[in-house]
């Protein structure tokens, strides 16, 4: 919004006083102003809420009727923004990641939008998300819902959403490191994720709408400085040492303060007929120092030796930035080799600006250093952070890069999917437990098909059993890791079997296959006379001749099925051949003549041969014959099974007239 000029009162002169006097006291032996350069960033007086990490601004802008999020990169001078027709507010942004508040759901959800692939992704779902901040892989954001409002975290690596606090009074968190900040009734909160520690500030007074900041042990916030609430006061702790300092007062207007080093950033309207403007506090030194002077500026964030911040000098907002001159110092550092395998030898290369006097490295292995540019041996396997702090006689600052260093030994391949059955189509998250570091992914998922991510999730979509391979790589070697069997998918199954023999004299042994689809786990058969069996490929003892039919019954999670082979299994006795016998109707009639013959032989046939007198033969149990041609017919049948044969002669059996 527009600031608009009012006179002060007399409670408020005395406390700008004060101010007067902090500044006069802490500025007496402080080093002279280094030179400010300053750039308009928008000119459009529609921008508002900046952020800033290296050479990225970003902001919110309703330039185009709602409100979007812009990027400036300041590198290359180009300018991108994302697009909807719904509000994007809140931006914060850490390397390539810019996440924001979004409505585009029909209520607040938290986005983040990776610049280098352009892929936004939905972190929260709950429609009550508001204000997120970002550092590393990590994401906090305040979460309200049923009147309560509670801190969450998300961690893009690991895809998993993490609940922070149970109070309900919890607002607007800041992330640095392992450290989350926030607001809460009577305190400012820091909690530590690596050792999962709790450290509770008192304050005087909370209020939802400032928010404390953080950047490694340093811990800024706004809080009363007397009990009635008339006079504020800007507060930091160092968590190291748990020492709290006010470092000014104020009775007026005055934006959150944001850390980042040594240097706090904050806008404050200072003198009784002088409005907003932005000032930066520097914690080694303990010099003040004005960076705008528009009176109309607020909202400063910081970043190295740059600072941005809203003004609106030109009636609408637009976002301005300021460059620090080379005597303020910006730690940088490159180094080279990254990974590989123990003994690591790194050369570490300082690209620090603003003419550095000493250097302090860290290399996260519990050895230090203060040369310039060292050379450092990494004899154990592992992931290192690296944090450089420079100083010159202006100031100091540090920058630290998590998870800079990976040393590695042969890599071990392990890993473990969820879930492993269950009915198709069905989603495995497959996720790497490897050990040693590994740098390079191979899975194949049994079906044909591979994937080359770290954790990946590939959907089944045929019943079967399936093997799962993963192979890991590194600069040390290569290692895999095979598990058998290891998805079981289902469908319906189909039920389905052989035999062998089908028949036989008795006492006749049988073996059963199942052949059934869709990956059965319970097997139930019915013999036909009267035994069963609930093995998925039994043996049965057939004790007596006749014809049996046979049921498999199958079943797995999704379903069941049956089939049925009827008088599959035929049974004879051990000595006794058949007697062939039949007999036919009609017997005579004119050409063509239809006859039907229906075998009667005693003895169980398991086969029949019928010669039906005029050249034509049937191996059919009981079949139909047509006679075409006038005369007389003998008919011949042989009848078979295991233990012989009979033939049954009928002499001029059918007579067939013209």
């Amino acid at each position: 919004m527009k600031i608009n000029k009012k006179s002060y009162s007399v409670v408020i002169a005395s406390a700008v006083l004060i101010l007067f006097l902090i500044f006069v006291s802490s500025t007496a032996s402080a080093a002279s102003p280094s030179a400010i350069t300053e750039t308009r960033i928008t000119n459009h007086g529609t921008a508002s809420n900046p952020d800033i990490y290296g050479d990225k601004i970003v902001w919110q802008d309703n330039r185009n009727g709602n409100w979007d999020i812009y990027i400036f990169d300041l590198s290359t001078k180009t300018e991108i923004h994302t697009t909807n027709k719904t509000d994007q507010i809140n931006p914060a942004i850490y390397e390539n990641l810019v996440v924001w508040e979004d409505e585009r759901n029909g209520g607040h959800d938290i986005y983040v939008e990776d610049l280098s692939t352009k892929i936004q992704t939905r972190i929260s779902k709950s429609g009550e998300a508001h204000n997120p901040a970002i550092y590393g892989n990590r994401i906090v954001w305040q979460e309200e819902s049923n009147g309560n409002s509670n801190i969450y975290m998300y961690d893009i690596s690991t895809k998993k959403e993490t609940q922070i606090t149970t109070s309900g009074t919890a607002y607007k968190p800041d992330i640095h490191g392992d450290k989350i900040a926030w607001s809460d009734v009577e305190y400012i909160i820091v909690y530590d994720l690596s050792n999962k520690k709790e450290t509770k500030i008192p304050t005087r007074e909370f209020s939802g709408y400032y928010s404390p900041t953080i950047y490694g042990n340093w811990v800024v916030w706004i809080d009363a400085n007397d009990e009635y609430g008339c006079v504020y006061g800007v507060y930091v702790m160092d968590l190291s040492t748990k020492k709290r300092n006010e470092l000014m007062t104020f009775a007026d207007y005055m934006s959150n303060p944001k850390i980042y080093g040594d240097n706090i950033v904050y806008s404050l309207a200072v003198t009784g007929g002088r409005y907003p403007d932005v000032y930066m506090y520097n914690l080694s030194t303990s010099e003040f120092k004005e960076i705008s002077t528009s009176e109309t500026a607020e909202e400063p964030d910081i970043y190295g030796n740059k600072i941005v911040w809203v003004d609106w000098r030109n009636e609408g907002p637009d976002i301005y930035m300021a460059t620090l001159g080379s005597d303020l110092p910006v730690a940088a550092f490159s180094a080279s080799p990254t990974s590989g395998k123990t003994p690591l030898n790194v050369k570490f290369t300082d690209t620090s600006t603003g003419s550095s006097t000493s250097w302090f490295w860290n290399f996260g292995d519990g050895s230090k250093s203060f040369l310039q540019n060292p050379v450092h041996k990494y004899s154990k396997a592992g992931t290192y952070t690296v944090k450089l702090t420079v100083k010159n006689a202006v100031g100091r600052n540090t920058v630290t890069k998590a998870d800079y260093i990976k040393v590695v030994t042969k890599p071990v391949a392990a890993f473990s999917a969820s879930p492993t059955s269950g009915k198709s189509p069905l989603n495995v998250k497959f996720t790497d437990k490897s050990t040693g570091i590994p740098a390079k992914w191979r899975w194949d998922f049994g079906d044909g098909t591979k994937s080359f991510h770290q954790n990946p999730t590939h959907k089944y979509s045929k019943a079967g059993k399936y093997t799962v391979t993963l192979k890991v790589t590194n600069a040390a070697g290569i290692n895999t890791a095979t598990k058998s069997n290891y998805i079981t998918v289902t469908a319906k199954p189909v039920a389905a079997f052989s035999a062998s023999p089908t028949s036989g004299k008795y006492p006749l042994n049988v073996k059963f296959t199942d052949k059934s689809t869709g990956s059965p786990t319970k097997w139930k058969w019915d013999f036909g006379d009267g035994t069963k069996s609930f093995h998925q490929n039994p043996t049965h003892k057939y004790s007596k001749a006749g014809k049996y039919t046979v049921t498999l019954k199958v079943t797995n999670a999704v379903g069941i099925n049956t089939a049925t082979k009827s008088n599959y299994i035929t049974v004879t006795g051990t000595s006794q051949a058949p007697t062939a016998d039949f007999w036919g109707w009609p017997l005579s009639g004119k050409a063509p003549l239809k006859v039907k013959f229906t075998e009667t032989s005693k003895g169980s046939p398991t086969s029949w041969k019928w010669d039906f007198g005029d050249g034509k033969y049937s191996t059919e149990k009981s079949p139909t014959h047509m006679y075409s041609s006038a005369g007389t017919y003998t008919v011949k049948l042989i009848a078979t099974n295991a233990a012989g044969s009979s033939t049954k002669l009928k002499w001029k059996y059918i007579k067939v007239a013209k």
